[in-house]
């Protein structure tokens, strides 16, 4: 350690005339560091927050349809052509399954609801909607009168696994006047937390559908998943460019839950600057502090020049000494945020309303990058503060410093 870091070291331990000079530094740093715990946990808590959406936007949703324009239907020879065409243009292709998709009114005893109802491959309860991880037991299909719902609409036609239930046509209703029904066994339930779908979403097989909806060969679309939800759009293009304008179009997970993800990309901005602001005011203090230490320094500012410290010793002393109280409240920041971060992972002690935030619990992504990232902003924006009070101690003259002593 040299001659100006070890005074610098000694400026700061050293006893003031005024303990309001102490304070003010211990409360720089404790200001610094929960600034910085603050930015760090928002931001982690942030990207848990929007990866937790995304992940169930995408799991349930599927990460991208092929329909027909006018949602008319499709014969399996033209889901085997879009097939083929995907196995051929999408690298990243992992999974893809035909659907049907129609709305249907199911009854449980008194109680009634509508619902929007899903044929689909077996295989594709978990490949394309993930339901195995929103559910507490494997989602299969036992046999062809199976029906998955989600928990919500158990709840609310008070149902238990393996009971029966109900469903019509509401199409044959329409058309036929017919009150066409058939009856289902509940073979289990899934829980999104998002209401919309614990509420109205059921799944049959696929066969199943076909026949009781009368599509035959026939299809609603096609869903298919691949490695990168994220990086959907690019996937997208290149399926859109493949398929041609006409007759068919594609929908992404990403558009059909835009308004969300826009939420998603902007909601944390103004607590982020809150926080910010919270954490330039210690930076801030730090500076009040270094210029409150050279009021009380003078005479020993002027000792060590008529010693042979020249005006660019003194600027490096009161830099580091404010370069020392950014790093200790960075550390204490760090670690802070770190073990609130932790225990807040391995014990999710802060629970949410899963109606309200789609989860039922906080949820954290912990990222490196902030941990470099804010703290070395925050180390500029101090040296940046500490600059003009070491400035202002490097132009006091020996002479005046000492004059009275």
């Amino acid at each position: 350690m040299n001659l100006t870091t070890r005074i610098a070291f000694r400026h700061l331990r050293s006893k003031h005339n005024f303990g309001f000079i102490t304070f003010s530094t211990l409360l720089s740093i404790i200001g610094l560091m929960l600034g910085l715990a603050s930015l760090i946990i928002i931001s982690c808590v942030s990207d848990g927050f929007s990866n937790v959406i995304n992940f169930k936007l995408s799991g349930i949703d599927g990460h991208i349809r092929v329909n027909s324009y006018l949602n008319q239907e499709m014969s399996e020879s033209k889901i085997g052509e879009i097939d083929s065409i995907l196995q051929h243009v999408i690298t990243s292709l992992k999974y893809t399954a035909p659907y049907i998709e129609k709305h249907a009114i199911i009854k449980k005893g008194t109680h009634i609801e509508g619902i929007i109802v899903y044929g689909v491959p077996e295989q594709a309860l978990e490949e394309i909607f993930h339901l195995d991880q929103f559910s507490q037991s494997q989602s299969k299909f036992h046999n062809e009168n199976d029906i998955i719902i989600g928990s919500k609409l158990a709840e609310s036609i008070k149902i238990e696994i393996n009971e029966e239930l109900i469903i019509f046509n509401p199409e044959k209703i329409n058309t036929h006047q017919l009150f066409e029904a058939k009856i289902f066994t509940l073979a289990n339930t899934f829980q999104t937390d998002f209401p919309e779908y614990d509420r109205l979403l059921a799944f049959i097989p696929l066969e199943t559908a076909q026949r009781y909806f009368g599509m035959d060969s026939k299809m609603s679309g096609l869903i298919l998943n691949v490695d990168n939800p994220q990086e959907i759009k690019e996937t997208d293009i290149i399926l859109s460019d493949a398929l041609g304008v006409m007759p068919y179009m594609t929908t992404t997970w990403k558009e059909r839950h835009a308004s969300l993800l826009a939420w998603l990309n902007i909601y944390d901005i103004p607590i982020k600057l809150i926080m910010f602001f919270i954490t330039a005011v210690a930076v801030f203090n730090i500076g009040a502090s270094l210029w409150m230490i050279i009021i009380e320094k003078t005479r020993d500012i002027g000792i060590l020049q008529s010693m042979g410290l020249n005006k660019s010793n003194i600027t490096y002393i009161i830099l580091t000494e404010g370069a020392i109280i950014g790093i200790s409240g960075s550390i204490l920041g760090i670690l802070f945020s770190l073990s609130i971060l932790y225990l807040e992972s391995v014990y999710h002690f802060i629970q949410l309303p899963n109606d309200i935030y789609f989860m039922d619990y906080l949820p954290i992504q912990i990222s490196s990058v902030y941990f470099i990232l804010y703290p070395s902003i925050i180390f500029i924006i101090t040296l940046v503060f500490s600059y003009f009070p070491a400035m202002k101690a490097s132009r006091i003259s020996p002479s005046e410093a000492l004059r009275y002593e």
